[in-house]
């Protein structure tokens, strides 16, 4: 298996931080701080309930923000109401003294989902706080270790050191960071995140509801938490003030960590995603096509729900035998469409249509190809087996927008469609609408005044069909182009 070289790549500019993390020398994931647009994932609330509605099995709760959460039943830990979820007859009944909790409570709530649109955050009262080595859960009684660490006398070694911390009521999880790593350090830790909860459930007490008790710390700061370890190939940081920071918070929280030489001030004139070619990555994201070495292409189409990935065979050379060309575009495919996964942070339903292929082990070949390149990606995913026809589903945690709704906006022409109406059928519109009002018209002088995109085609290619209905109607008709209204756009003005 490859070594794989992670090197992290931060700007910070007017209150503006982005992220790019390389692995090999290539953006796999970004991510992005602005100024006044909050990410509220990970946020710990003292919580309202606001309404509970049986038919969704949950709860609306007023955090603070400006839609209700929605709390799953199921999200609240049974020691909080005394109930198990699990007994379906309690539930269905539906009786206000059976439900777990009643309009008016206050409870702590955490986000698990970013607000999106009209609908409001996800919220959850299984309450995770995560540090360096460590994930503590304070409402939950349960141990485990990072599926990431596979040999079985360190993941032994560090279930004991689990077992040791833990308290009655408690939980924790072992990050994949800690493989290795003395036992001491794992249980400073440890305390360091009992002393943070400690300090949650005081403020809990005093505060009302709605009430922000914790957030998680800045991105940078949570990048180099959740991704900086000793195999890290360098940080480069283009700002001395975030750059002093950082080195601090790695001495002070894990100082085993500290190596000054990979901790790097970038202050060259070169723009650091100039010289990592980090812009020139996230150009080709935002595209819809991306080409492959093979001469074959990916197409992306993406909605907020449901992504459908296309791999297309394109003008790669003639081959005697096609299924083995085949096989590998879809094995170059796979993986580059992995990368593409993380990179765009595409989530929800994934439907991957690969080029058709004969042999059954080539279609797995490739499926394992998808699932092996997707090892290092930090989000939950879920695969189905794919299909005689190349087919594969897949699902993905979804936490926060993706790249192409964090760096794009709606277009205003197409109002997010991706199509506008075609230049025949406006005009057909608006011959429409002279012939409904022709009564009224009759002698009329009128103004027409059209986008540059309709006065062309209205002048060259429908011109003829507009002067006859012009005769017809008997009025006259003053063309204009406004470039500030929008492609398929056009207003009529009387009596001009």
């Amino acid at each position: 298996m490859i070594k794989i070289k992670t090197t992290i790549v931060i700007t910070h500019k007017f209150n503006d931080t982005r992220i790019g993390i390389l692995e090999n020398g290539r953006l796999v994931e970004f991510y992005v701080e602005r100024e006044g647009i909050e990410n509220n994932v990970g946020k710990i609330f003292k919580g309202r309930v606001e309404n509970i509605v049986k038919g969704l099995r949950g709860a609306f709760v007023n955090i603070g923000l400006r839609k209700n959460g929605f709390l799953p039943l199921a999200e609240i830990p049974e020691e909080i109401f005394g109930i198990d979820l699990e007994e379906e007859e309690k539930v269905k009944k539906g009786n206000k003294e059976e439900l777990p909790i009643n309009v008016g409570d206050q409870i702590f709530c955490q986000v698990v989902k970013e607000q999106m649109g009209e609908k409001g955050a996800r919220l959850t009262s299984f309450i995770h706080l995560a540090g360096k080595y460590v994930v503590l859960f304070p409402t939950i009684s349960r141990i485990g270790v990072s599926q990431r660490i596979t040999n079985k006398r360190e993941r032994a070694r560090l279930k004991e050191i689990a077992k040791k911390l833990k308290k009655p009521n408690r939980g924790l999880i072992i990050r994949t960071a800690a493989e290795n790593m003395p036992e001491e350090v794992i249980v400073r830790d440890y305390h360091y995140l009992e002393g943070i909860w400690e300090e949650i459930e005081r403020e809990f007490q005093r505060a009302k509801a709605p009430r922000l008790l914790y957030k998680e710390p800045k991105l940078a700061l949570k990048i180099i938490r959740d991704l900086y370890t000793l195999d890290t190939e360098a940080v480069y940081v283009d700002d001395r003030n975030l750059y002093y920071e950082i080195c601090n918070y790695i001495k002070n929280y894990t100082p085993e960590l500290f190596i000054k030489e990979k901790i790097i001030l970038y202050e060259d004139k070169e723009p650091i995603f100039k010289k990592f070619k980090i812009e020139e990555e996230l150009n080709k994201a935002l595209e819809r096509e991306i080409p492959l070495k093979s001469g074959g292409f990916i197409t992306i189409d993406q909605t907020e729900a449901l992504v459908t990935i296309d791999v297309n065979t394109g003008s790669f050379a003639s081959e005697e035998d096609p299924e083995t060309l085949i096989f590998q575009t879809n094995l170059e495919a796979a993986a580059e469409i992995a990368r593409q996964i993380r990179l765009r942070d595409l989530s929800g339903l994934i439907i991957i249509d690969f080029i058709d292929m004969r042999e059954p082990k080539n279609r797995e070949r490739v499926y394992q190809e998808l699932k092996l390149c997707l090892a290092n990606d930090r989000a939950k995913a879920d695969f189905g087996k794919p299909s005689r026809f190349g087919l594969v589903e897949m699902t993905r945690e979804k936490i926060r927008p993706s790249l192409f709704f964090t760096l794009c906006e709606e277009c205003p022409a197409c109002r997010g469609r991706g199509r506008i109406l075609d230049r025949y059928e406006t005009c057909l519109k608006i011959e429409n609408e002279l012939t409904n009002k022709a009564e009224k018209l009759k002698g009329k002088k009128i103004l027409l005044v059209v986008s540059p995109y309709l006065y062309e085609y209205l002048i060259n290619e429908y011109n003829e069909k507009l002067t006859q209905l012009i005769k017809k109607i008997n009025l006259h008709l003053e063309l204009k182009m406004n470039p500030k209204l929008k492609y398929d756009e056009y207003k009529f003005l009387e009596e001009i």
